[in-house]
Parts: C-alpha cells; structure tokens; sequence
C-alpha cells in the first residue's frame, strides 16, 4: 500500500491536524522525490492557490496538488507550477473536462469523490473511467455504518487506484482489505503509518 505525506494549506500556512499552524520541519525531513499530497484550502476555499509554495518545493518534490482548479486555466497553472498530478472535484466537472487536460498533459488527473453522491456517480460511470485514479475523504465509521457507501467503494476502486485520506494507522489493514490502494496521511503522522505498514509487512 502506497502511504503519502500530506501537507494542509490555509492562509498562506501549513495546518497541523488540530487546523493550527504548523512548523514545516516534517517537509525537510522527507526524502528527496518523495510524493506530497497538497491540500490547499486556499484554492479550495477562496480561489487563490498557493502557487509560489508549490514553485518553491517542487523542485524537491513529486507534488500531488489538490487546489480546486475551476478552469482549464488553473491546471495549467498548477502543472506550471510543479505539479506531477492534479485532483480534480466533482462539482466543478461541468466547468471542466478530462478531454480538456488530456489535451495539455500527460501527468495524472485523479476524482475526488464523496460516498454519499454514490447515486449520482453511478450514473456516470463513463467520467469516473476518464480519471487516472480517485481521492475520497470520507472516513472508515461513515463506510461502515452504510452498507451502499461500502459497495460503491468496493466497486470504485476495481475501476481505478483509490486513495483515502486517514488519521489512524490502526485502520490500514481495514483499507487494504477494501482494495484501497494508497493512504493520504497528515505529514506530522506519517513516521507512525509508514512503520506501521513495515511491521504489518513482516508479520
């Protein structure tokens, strides 16, 4: 299973998990190429993506930015500014196309998804087969209390590599036994997932 540090951007700053700032030692720490998972609130939020942060280490590192880009505009400018792959979110999809970005890269364009717009999505199946891969933020006790989130789950990602963000390592043999390929870890516990699935690894 594939573990990704993850860094929260807002206002200009890195976020802890407890939404607070953070200092960026964790980011120094890390080995040269390492992927990142950028989730910057700011684009998300405000329409204002970090984009001379992303400048700034991504000539270190293998950036996964995820800024809400509304246009085809923003992913150039994202993939401009250092970004090996790009989260596109679903409700912006009327606003752009895979077709569009395909058309200007080659680099990976993943789907975030919510499980609970599980109807709508099966309905469109032909646009979740266009992504290189899907990003789901909904966490394990939702997907557990509702046994149609955990079919679509299942069911997703056959189609293509799912990440899921995580908080706890005691849950990765829960996310590998749905087929998740990979986790999305707040940075400052990525030491504790990543030894966690060495020691899972052995056993």
């Amino acid at each position: 299973m594939e573990i990704i540090p993850l860094i929260t951007l807002k206002r200009r700053t890195i976020l802890d998990t407890n939404q607070k700032t953070s200092e960026t030692k964790e980011i120094k720490q890390l080995p040269e190429d390492e992927k990142i998972y950028i989730l910057d609130l700011d684009g998300i939020e405000k329409d204002k993506p970090n984009l001379c942060l992303f400048q700034n280490i991504s000539n270190k590192y293998n950036l996964w930015i995820d800024s809400q880009p509304v246009d085809l505009g923003d992913t150039v400018d994202s993939f401009m500014a250092g970004a090996s792959s790009i989260t596109i979110r679903k409700n912006l999809l009327h606003k752009i196309s895979f077709e569009e970005i395909r058309d200007i890269t080659e680099n990976k364009i993943f789907l975030e998804i919510n499980l609970k717009d599980f109807e709508e999505l099966k309905e469109k199946k032909h646009i979740l087969e266009k992504a290189d891969g899907f990003v789901i933020f909904n966490d394990k006790d939702l997907i557990e209390c509702n046994l149609k989130y955990d079919n679509f789950l299942k069911e997703i990602s056959h189609i293509k590599n799912t990440y899921i963000y995580e908080k706890n390592p005691s849950n990765i043999k829960y996310w590998q036994n749905k087929g998740i390929y990979g986790l999305l870890v707040d940075i400052e516990k990525i030491k504790e997932f990543k030894n966690k699935w060495q020691m899972m690894q052995k056993s």
